[in-house]
């Protein structure tokens, strides 16, 4: 109920003039992926709507009008780059298959717009393969950036001067967020919400689009627990998302063999042998991962966070930190998520 007290609260000073619109502008393009235009605009027409003023929101393309995604959807009536009104706050570009972006890059001036625009830009963003255009408009130089973990070895082959990040979903570097691939671009705007108008905000929109979770900008693209799954058989993949979803319950493996109607024995080696790790293993690295998101996430007490992770206690929680992010939560959650 408080989240939802301080929403009203700041959508009550943002009606009342106390802060303009920020003009966002998501850059697209014919073959652009769909998912990285509706994803971002999604949570900033809800944030508009949970705050009324707080954005506004231009789809723009090089020609304008009607473009195709690669899913052969439309987006109808997009504006013309070249008439979109300034001053622009967030400039975020989307991404696509290499033929579509190089075409908007090359062929459509795409990175040469961007290049015009940053300078008066406040927050300048890419989702997925739409770091590509920031590289080409020399945004990326001497940046910290990702993108999609299959093009994080080209994007640093053809632009030298970036620091490309392979594994966290997106990364933010003072004035520039990069995310990586497809639907990290929701969690990326998602955290930008997050740092403009409070992190109330953006939990509440994350539930409106049913969001599992705020993902920090530490979390792998790689998700374990897709991984886990991959070469499960289905009792052992439903038990992986049942345990995902139960962290802070009994996850004993007597426990977890039961729900599975097995031997404790058979399903350590089922586990073992289907997901590459001991149940034991996977329980304590997702416990630690939530307990991250959660230090970074929120301004809860580490005996809050504990319990919510499943840790037994806030000793746990530490010597878990300790050996594998080599620090203590409290230097972790102060640092921003870098271990030391």
């Amino acid at each position: 109920m408080a989240g939802k007290d301080n929403i009203a609260a700041l959508s009550a000073t943002i009606g009342a003039g106390a802060v303009p619109a920020r003009h966002v502008v998501l850059v697209a393009f014919d073959g652009v992926e769909a998912i990285d235009v509706a994803g971002p605009a999604s949570a900033l027409s809800k944030a508009a709507e949970y705050v009324p003023g707080a954005y506004r929101l231009t789809i723009a393309s090089p020609s304008g009008g009607d473009i195709r995604t690669n899913a052969g959807l439309t987006i109808a009536a997009t504006q013309t780059l070249s008439t979109v009104a300034v001053p622009i706050d967030t400039l975020i570009v989307a991404g696509g298959d290499e033929p579509a972006l190089r075409a908007a890059i090359v062929e459509q001036g795409v990175s040469e717009w961007v290049a015009r625009m940053a300078p008066e830009v406040r927050r300048v963003a890419s989702v997925c393969t739409g770091a590509f255009a920031l590289a080409a408009a020399g945004i990326l130089d001497g940046r910290q950036c990702t993108t999609h973990r299959n093009a994080c070895a080209m994007l640093q082959s053809m632009f030298p001067k970036a620091h490309v990040l392979n594994d966290p979903i997106y990364v933010c570097d003072d004035v520039l967020w990069t995310s990586a691939g497809v639907t990290t671009g929701l969690d990326m705007t998602l955290a930008m919400i997050g740092a403009d108008l409070g992190q109330p905000v953006a939990i509440e929109i994350a539930r409106n689009l049913a969001v599992y979770m705020l993902r920090g900008s530490t979390e792998s693209q790689e998700s374990r627990t897709l991984a886990a799954q991959a070469r499960a058989t289905p009792r052992v993949r439903e038990l992986v998302a049942w345990i995902m979803n139960n962290l802070s319950g009994d996850l004993s493996v007597e426990s977890m063999a039961q729900r599975v109607l097995m031997s404790p024995r058979s399903l350590a080696r089922a586990f073992l042998a289907e997901t590459g790790s001991t149940p034991a293993a996977f329980v304590m690295r997702a416990r630690l991962e939530r307990a991250t998101t959660l230090l970074l996430q929120t301004d809860w007490p580490q005996e809050k966070i504990a319990s919510e992770s499943g840790f037994r206690s806030v000793d746990a929680l530490q010597r878990a930190f300790g050996r594998e992010k080599g620090c203590t939560p409290n230097l972790f959650r102060a640092n921003g998520g870098k271990s030391v």
